[in-house]
């Protein structure tokens, strides 16, 4: 009366839109009716195979392949709903049953990595297309800060500038950046005009 394991090897089975697969069942069962067992059954063991690989063909052949697939771990519970009344007719009581080996044709197989390749694909674009609008919209704040408070930008040029050192930066500023008395000729300066010395 202690359990015992029962195993369906593997068989091919039609799922619900035409694909042949090949699935296997592993199953645990005990016996609670000794009496029953004995003298109603004659093979009680193959009895409870057959139920099994029915219920097996039964669940997974009322699927699509992509929902085998997607809930496998739901056919395991499914199958031993379906078994467990022909389990109790012989004395026997189904304890779980679980899908052991879910095993597909070879094109088959390369057309489900394909899928996973291009959607592994898809998701890598959309992480880079995040990471570049996260990078614009700091350029854009970079961009409105500067705009509101142009100290910022001769901040950071002046911290770029004691980062540096042996190099030649050029750069351009709005505005004159030495006073126009600087730069005038000495004959401007003498007539007092503010004529600056081209270049």
């Amino acid at each position: 009366m202690r359990p015992t394991i029962a195993v369906v090897p593997g068989q091919e089975i039609l799922s619900a839109d035409g694909v042949t697969l090949k699935a296997s069942l592993v199953a645990r069962y005990r016996v609670t009716d000794p009496q029953l067992t004995v003298n109603d059954a004659a093979d009680y063991a193959g009895e409870l195979y057959i139920a099994l690989q029915i219920a097996l063909r039964e669940v997974v052949g009322s699927r699509a392949i992509e929902d085998v697939v997607a809930a496998r771990a739901e056919v395991g519970p499914q199958v031993t709903e379906r078994a467990a009344s022909a389990a109790l007719r012989v004395g026997l009581e189904l304890v779980e049953a679980d899908v052991k080996d879910i095993m597909f044709p070879g094109d088959l197989k390369r057309i489900f990595a394909q899928v996973v390749e291009a959607r592994q694909q898809g998701l890598a674009m959309l992480e880079r297309a995040r990471a570049e609008t996260a990078a614009l919209r700091n350029l854009a704040n970079a961009a409105r800060l500067v705009d509101e408070s142009p100290a910022i930008l001769q901040l950071r040029l002046l911290q770029h500038l004691a980062a540096s050192s042996g190099k030649t930066i050029v750069f351009g500023a709005n505005g004159p950046v030495i006073p126009p008395s600087v730069t005038a000729t000495p004959r401007a300066r003498s007539r007092g005009r503010q004529d600056v010395a081209p270049g």
